[in-house]
């Protein structure tokens, strides 16, 4: 193919993506129901307005894409991801504003909405990060890069992994306000809403509550990703230092959630998480069911 062809090619397949991107956020909803953007524990501004897409659905917005080396590793064995952020010149963008302690924050989610991992990469001096990947199950995974880039805004921008093998049908766990992980039970209370919602998790083990310890700057880290399109939203952590660990959240609409809510004990990060479906005023839980997990 000569390179006239190329560029025809790759400019279809960029139609492709961001059209169907694009509809699939039309049809759910947009994420900010503010109109406007959203500020950071640092006060930054989020998401910038010049994209109308929700967090995470773009794989580039205001002048910066997310370059991932592969899209494709291998089944149920560890793996090394490359991947760079680039500016709209194609040069790797070196210069990055801590965001809740680090860099940049790497979240990669198996699109069955389960396999949950928060990773934090490292760059090297030409702008290219490497993370170690855990044995990811067969399937379609999204990654998700959380950064702020020196000067610029927030931004989640994401893009597809592909894990090579024989994939299990799975559903969704049933909405639950409990969660079990090697030995502690992680509650959450509030009633999630369209909207901003006050969500409060609290952490037991042996049936005594427990003081989690100091992870990314907070008593814990929270991200909900939406069922369907796998729309971002980082929530936003208070400064509690007591048993229970609380956040603010803006759920943009009416909608199957997942939570996964980080926190650390004895210095090991354990990961809870939670199915929430809201609907008009308010959310509905099923009976509550209890899963055991891990991290």
């Amino acid at each position: 193919m000569n390179a006239g062809a190329k560029l025809a090619a790759y400019g279809a397949a960029v139609t492709i993506v961001f059209g169907g991107a694009a509809a699939v956020g039309a049809a759910v909803g947009p994420i900010d129901v503010r109109g406007g953007d959203h500020a950071t524990m640092d006060g930054s501004s989020a998401q910038g307005s010049d994209s109308d897409l929700p967090r995470g659905l773009a794989i580039a917005a205001e002048g910066y894409r997310f370059v991932l080396g592969t899209d494709r590793v291998a089944a149920d064995a560890p793996s090394t991801l490359a991947f760079s952020i680039v500016d709209d010149r194609g040069g790797a963008v070196t210069e990055f504003d801590e965001l809740h302690e680090r860099r940049l924050h790497l979240i990669v989610l198996s699109r069955d909405l389960i396999g949950f991992h928060h990773l934090h990469p490292v760059m090297d001096e030409s702008g290219k990060w490497t993370v170690a990947l855990p044995a990811l199950a067969p399937g379609s995974h999204r990654v998700f890069a959380d950064f702020v880039p020196t000067g610029g805004n927030n931004l989640t921008l994401g893009a597809d992994l592909d894990v090579a093998g024989t994939v299990d049908a799975t559903t969704v766990p049933e909405p639950t306000d409990v969660f079990v992980v090697d030995g502690y039970t992680v509650t959450m209370q509030g009633t999630p809403r369209v909207g901003e919602t006050a969500l409060r998790f609290s952490v037991a083990r042996a049936g005594q509550p427990i003081v989690t310890e100091p992870y990314l700057g907070a008593a814990g880290h929270l991200v909900a990703i939406r069922s369907g399109d796998l729309a971002y939203l980082h929530v936003h952590p208070h400064d509690d230092s007591g048993t229970d660990i609380r956040f603010d959240a803006e759920l943009p609409s009416v909608g199957t959630y997942r939570l996964f809510l980080d926190f650390v004990h004895e210095g090991t990060v354990r990961t809870a998480a939670f199915t929430v479906a809201v609907v008009n005023g308010g959310a509905t839980n099923a009976p509550t069911t209890t899963h055991a997990g891990g991290h």
